[in-house]
């Protein structure tokens, strides 16, 4: 099995980071390959940059050759997946949204720490849009932004166990997801100080698309998933003009 690990951010050292913690997440017959965006900010964290690199990640996706049999949004905001599952045959499911289900999946109510005070409606309304609004016990912002976090980790463990320790205390939560690919694998650090499960996207990502590939449910046909009928787009790349070719098998 083969999970394209696909980073919405244009960092290598953030992708690499991505890479390494999906391969200590993966089972030992998985494979993990990588790309990201070859344009657009090195850290999205605005809606518009976030427009940026939706477009780059479908470029990215078509641009990209090697075989895989699911891919894993590494963008803790999600960015394009309802076009990539819409655009592909194969699972796709972004990182926030695997860690929120397996927080309700472990507990009642979860909390969430995020990088950046601008970034928290975003989050929200990723959360809202998975449906997991019910089950959001709170929210605690750390650091001025992810980038700033990404820089100084060790200030980052501090904030989060801080951050942590005031859901558990104050919202009851059963579980916390990190939210951010600037803070992917700090969990390790700080869960032994923490009473309940912090949740990992990355990790959590791997572990349901290795399922969902093995279930091997079949692309839609109908629905707001199965691909459009029809793509006419005028003056783009070949390989992304290839990836609205789609196969007559997979035509409505």
């Amino acid at each position: 099995m083969r999970i394209l690990l696909l980073n919405g951010n244009t960092s290598e050292s953030i992708t690499q980071a991505l890479v390494a913690e999906a391969q200590r997440s993966a089972a030992p017959d998985t494979v993990i390959v990588a790309t990201r965006c070859a344009r657009g900010a090195e850290v999205v964290a605005s809606r518009s940059a976030e427009v940026v690199a939706a477009n780059a990640m479908i470029e990215a996706i078509a641009a990209f050759k090697e075989p895989y049999d699911a891919v894993l949004v590494a963008i803790s905001f999600d960015t394009a997946v309802s076009a990539l599952r819409e655009l592909l045959s194969v699972p796709v499911i972004g990182m926030t949204e695997a860690a929120c289900h397996v927080a309700t999946m472990v507990g009642s109510r979860f909390g969430v720490v995020l990088p950046g005070e601008r970034n928290a409606a975003i989050y929200r309304e990723r959360i809202v849009a998975c449906g997991f609004e019910p089950r959001l016990a709170g929210m605690r912002v750390i650091g001025s932004s992810a980038a700033a976090l990404y820089a100084d980790p060790d200030s980052a463990v501090v904030s989060i166990r801080i951050a942590a320790k005031a859901l558990i205390d104050e919202e009851r939560c059963d579980a916390v997801v990190l939210a951010g690919a600037a803070l992917v694998g700090l969990q390790r650090r700080i869960q032994p100080e923490i009473s309940v499960p912090l949740i990992d996207g990355i990790a959590c990502g791997i572990g349901m698309l290795e399922s969902l590939v093995r279930l091997n449910f079949p692309k839609p046909k109908s629905g707001s998933y199965a691909v459009p009928a029809s793509a006419q787009l005028q003056n783009i790349d070949p390989a992304l003009a290839a990836l609205f070719a789609y196969p007559a098998a997979l035509q409505p």
